[in-house]
């Protein structure tokens, strides 16, 4: 286990470095302060486009996110041939394939917090928080993070706690302000556990082949999950018996990428007859955490076969 997170806390390092995830990070803030002026042409629908959009944008962006790495870090090992180094030594290839998919997801993790906090912030403004106390608490958080790492000396460990701290704060301020904090908060532990299921398609495509497919594939297996109950559902008689056959059958197999993006009203607990949102939201976390531990079994098998000379 030792090992496991050794490697993982190494691969959130290389990942947190990454000029790339900067550039995600702050397009993606981007869209949610973009939301807020969109905002303004919405008549008496302001929390909500500002909610909708942010929650998207989250969402989206956590996924290219999981794409990204998962599709490019364990190739890299492979491409610096620093994975000759590791491998000799007593560190198995499924502790290797583990460590670098605890990293991804934790780094992902700490995107869907900070991402989160700024939603949540932002619906506090359109409440009614005035501005410059939204822009305050964003340097405080900052300036909090600034001190942190130059005590530590290493930003990359406190960046998780960080992301909880900010999220904590978002959350309270948006309830001072007479905003509903828990439908927001169950739909980013959504996106986590989407973020789960797809970095494990992505590390079992990436366990045999190269960053430009792995990515192709993942992308296509989650476009298909994010139809899977259109597929399911789909009765339409225009299209052959067979192909709506085969549609049925894909949506069963493909994991279910639309369990993460329910109804605003499912997490609020407005629809009569629905189970609770905390009960939807675990058993959602459920299929994704078994959906993702085959795959992750299924990773672990492909990579050890899988000849480097």
């Amino acid at each position: 286990m030792g090992r496991i997170w050794a490697i993982a806390l190494n691969t959130f390092r290389e990942a947190v470095r990454d000029r790339v995830l900067y550039g995600v990070v702050g397009f993606g803030a981007l869209v949610q302060l973009f939301a807020l002026a969109l905002a303004e042409l919405a008549l008496d629908q302001q929390a909500r486009v500002v909610r909708d959009v942010g929650l998207a944008s989250v969402s989206l962006f956590s996924v290219i996110v999981a794409v990204f790495l998962g599709s490019s870090l364990l190739y890299k090992e492979i491409e610096r041939k620093t994975l000759y180094v590791i491998l000799p030594k007593p560190i198995r290839r499924d502790e290797l394939l583990l460590g670098k998919y605890v990293g991804i997801v934790v780094t992902a993790a700490v995107f869907i917090g900070l991402m989160g906090s700024l939603q949540l912030l932002l619906q506090a403004t359109v409440a009614g928080l005035p501005g410059f106390v939204t822009v305050l608490v964003i340097g405080g958080l900052g300036a909090a993070l600034g001190g942190v790492a130059w005590r530590t000396g290493d930003p990359t460990l406190s960046l998780p706690l960080f992301s909880i701290v900010a999220l904590g704060v978002g959350a309270a301020i948006a309830t001072a302000t007479g905003i509903d904090a828990l439908p927001i908060v169950w739909a980013l532990v959504l996106v986590v556990g989407e973020v789960v299921l797809l970095t494990a398609v992505a590390m079992f495509f990436s366990s045999f082949s190269t960053p430009f497919l792995t990515g192709a594939f993942t992308v296509g297996v989650w476009l298909l999950g994010r139809s899977a109950d259109d597929m399911a559902s789909m009765r339409s008689r225009v299209l052959p018996e067979l192909l709506r056959t085969f549609l049925h059958g894909l949506a069963w197999v493909v994991p279910n990428f639309d369990l993460y993006v329910p109804s605003h009203r499912l997490l609020e607990g407005a629809i009569e007859g629905q189970e609770p949102a905390v009960i939807y939201v675990a058993t959602s976390l459920g299929y994704g955490f078994a959906y993702a531990g085959v795959l992750l079994v299924a990773s672990a098998l492909v990579f050890r076969r899988r000849d480097f000379l």
